[in-house]
């Protein structure tokens, strides 16, 4: 892996750093390979079988035909099934993002005019409720006169999932010199998500209805604003399905001194969302409540079921496809004697077209699907050129130089120019010193630019910290205009983001004492402006520094020096100031001698982080995010992967521990201490046997000690009580594989 960005060699997104893959020439023969997994507690099990053959030499024959079908089975994972998953609210940890959407429904009163809501949350089922999913937490910003949905009993954490794929390569030599190739690649995703009843906000339940809560609500009766979960109407289930297609032809070979290889490539990714279950159509479903014969407090009667039926949809709500048309040639030559050998030169060019578009269904268009808003169907399309240059020069046998530059251009977003410059020292034969400098660049994409801009809910659920508090006399912790919130958000693309740039350096050295110890030591820093973000958690951290992202309405007079509450957020895409962040990669590599026991070998590989700061605006202050939950996202100051080898015959097998430091968590506790993210650590041991010269077998424990994520109060991912973004929740899983080779 090239950890330095390689943006001038491989195109301007590649500000990173790239993984090279090269596929084989030759081949040939059939391999065949299984592979289950299942979990002990049971859920995301997960079964892949590969087949892949090739026929004919091209040294030989002229010819070789390569063929891999690939299939991929997953198995979803429910919350009921992990014990560890904790609630939505959790008090000891300042952890309170359950809903106010629940079955038996929460309501409200409303005002004169019918509709706005006031007063206290109420429910006729408290203090039962109704478990596990709808819960008493009279503590909780719901009040004590209401329910709490708990969705984290109640929600998928994997998917089930299927995937097909299928790669063909066809090579035929015309000569010795220029060898003719093709590529054809498909692969169909299939995804079923399932999630919790359908949210119902703000419906107004008629006073006249047959199940209004007369019991409870025995003076000062009105019209109910209601939240409630449409649990009649089953969960939301979404059948997802992708299709890419990419085909190449192209040719390679050697011509006037040259080494070539120029392609002609085509690509289309489809992708389809079809709402199946669970969801209503938005106009059949507010009549058919106005009526109040649908029951938000228990089970409707036939009538009621009857309208409910009548509003649910099956639709294929998106359609989305995006196409990429490109040619691409490159040329290496040697060029004049150095002294530590060669001079090479390597020229390449690319010309890009891309597009994509989405078309909304008519429901989804009118904004007919209940929760979803209305979508506008979009398209966009922009034209990518590109040349670059690159040099390799083996100044001395031990001082070698690599010069690159490259230039694109967007018709869209506008020119760039990236230059690198990489040294390779070898001072001592144990010893070797490298560097490098470039800088990068990377445009929006096509989806960042055109996605039209929609309103839907933000991804948690937050307190107003301007709104949701105990001062004095006044104690607003359980407003539900301030507390609890999970407020409307825009989502989308702006046509005026700007490209990210970068700036990036490494220095490091290779350090090998011994044929059998290894040890490397890399220097990096990066530099980042105009960063595309699309933040959402930050705003309630911060909200007086994100006014301006923030839409108010009017404050209440009865609580003086208190803003207004939080109707909506502007979540679209946007560039912020800067990102600056550096740190050191470690390696360490020790083969140890050979023994009658066998032979062990010991790695680390692991990285340190420096710093990592953000800036809003190229005037603002930095933000440190190091060690700390900030914009969504969580950088450990340290995380590495530790691995104990054995080998013995047909035998190996590998001890790993993979850890992540732990960090500061997005909240405080509720006395305003910090709440501190453990570290993350788990073990996975793996098993391989040649059983024969054709047969192996592979097998192993993920996670062998069963260990679950640390706790965390975040509340960017609709998953809590832990973070997602970084840990695994199967728990101990054990797999085994068989793979045989016909040769």
């Amino acid at each position: 892996m090239l950890k330095d960005g390689a943006s001038a060699i491989y195109g301007t997104d590649a500000i990173g750093g790239v993984i090279n893959f090269i596929t084989r020439r030759n081949y040939e023969g059939v391999d065949a390979s299984a592979y289950y997994a299942d979990t002990q507690h049971g859920g995301a099990r997960k079964a892949m079988a590969t087949l892949s053959g090739g026929i004919g030499n091209l040294a030989t024959d002229r010819y070789n035909v390569l063929a891999v079908l690939d299939y991929q089975d997953t198995g979803s994972l429910r919350s009921s099934q992990r014990s560890w998953i904790g609630s939505a609210y959790q008090p000891d940890i300042n952890l309170d993002s359950g809903s106010s959407n629940t079955f038996p429904a929460n309501f409200r009163r409303t005002r004169a005019n019918g509709i706005t809501a006031t007063g206290p949350r109420m429910n006729p089922s408290a203090p039962a409720c109704n478990p596990p999913a709808t819960v008493y937490a009279p503590d909780s910003f719901v009040g004590p006169a209401a329910c709490m949905y708990d969705y984290m009993q109640d929600t998928e954490l994997f998917p089930d999932s299927k995937r097909v794929s299928l790669l063909t390569r066809g090579q035929y030599a015309l000569d010795k010199d220029t060898t003719l190739y093709g590529e054809l690649l498909v692969n169909e995703t299939s995804t079923t998500y399932r999630i919790s009843a359908l949210t119902i906000s703000g419906e107004i339940y008629p006073l006249a209805g047959q199940y209004y809560p007369h019991a409870m609500v025995t003076s000062d009766k009105t019209p109910l604003n209601v939240n409630m979960r449409l649990v009649e109407g089953g969960p939301r289930t979404n059948d997802i399905d992708a299709t890419a297609t990419r085909m190449v032809l192209g040719g390679k070979g050697l011509a006037l001194g040259w080494d070539y290889d120029m392609a002609l490539n085509h690509s289309v990714n489809k992708v389809d969302d079809k709402y199946v279950d669970g969801y209503v159509r938005t106009s059949l479903f507010d009549a058919a409540f106005a009526t109040g014969k649908i029951n938000p407090f228990g089970p409707s009667g036939p009538e009621g079921q009857a309208l409910l039926a009548a509003a649910k949809i099956n639709d294929l709500a998106r359609h989305s496809r995006g196409t990429t048309d490109s040619f691409d040639i490159k040329a290496t030559r040697d060029l004049f004697d150095m002294a530590g050998g060669k001079a090479a030169l390597a020229l390449g060019a690319e010309y890009r077209r891309e597009k994509m578009s989405f078309t909304p269904s008519a429901l989804l268009a009118a904004g007919e699907i209940r929760g979803e808003g209305e979508a506008t169907p979009f398209s966009g399309g922009r034209n990518v050129k590109a040349v670059y240059a690159e040099f390799n020069l083996p100044v001395l046998a031990s001082l070698e130089a690599q010069l690159a530059l490259r230039h694109d251009r967007y018709n869209d977003v506008g020119s760039t120019t990236n230059p690198k410059v990489g040294v390779r020292w070898d001072p001592l034969q144990q010893l070797v010193v490298r560097g490098s400098f470039g800088t990068g660049f990377r445009a929006p994409s096509l989806a960042d630019l055109y996605s039209p801009v929609r309103l839907g809910q933000a991804n948690g659920i937050y307190n107003d910290p301007l709104g949701c508090i105990k001062v004095g006399a006044i104690d607003n912790t359980d407003n539900p205009d301030y507390c609890g919130l999970q407020p409307d958000k825009l989502r989308g693309g702006s046509a005026s983001l700007r490209p990210e740039e970068s700036k990036q350096y490494s220095l490091g050295l290779v350090f090998e004492p011994q044929r059998d110890i290894t040890a490397t030591l890399d220097y990096w820093r990066i530099k980042k402006t105009d960063v595309i973000v699309s933040p959402e958690g930050s705003y309630f951290t911060d909200p007086v520094r994100n006014a301006a992202y923030i839409l108010r309405g009017d404050p209440d007079p009865a609580l003086p020096g208190i803003p207004g509450p939080i109707l909506s957020i502007d979540s679209r895409l946007r560039n912020i100031g800067s990102l600056k962040t550096s740190g050191a990669d470690l390696g360490i590599n020790w083969r140890l001698p050979a023994t009658g026991f066998g032979r062990f070998a010991v790695s680390l590989n692991g990285t340190y982080v420096f710093d990592y700061k953000t800036r809003e605006t190229t005037e603002g202050p930095d933000i440190s995010a190091l060690g700390i939950y900030t914009n969504d996202q969580i950088i450990q100051r340290w995380r590495h992967t530790v691995s104990l080898d054995y080998e013995r015959g047909p035998l190996n097998l590998t001890l790993q521990q993979t850890y992540l430091s732990g960090y500061r968590d997005q909240n405080l506790l509720a006395d305003g201490s910090v709440h501190r993210v453990d570290s993350y650590s788990l073990l996975d041991l793996t098993g391989g046997y040649q059983i024969s010269a054709g047969l192996k077998l592979r097998a192993g424990i993920k996670n062998l000690l069963d260990k679950n994520p640390p706790r965390s109060n975040q509340l960017f991912s609709f998953s809590v009580g832990y973070d997602p973004s970084y840990t695994d929740p199967r728990g101990r899983q054990f797999y085994g594989a068989l793979a045989y080779s016909f040769r």
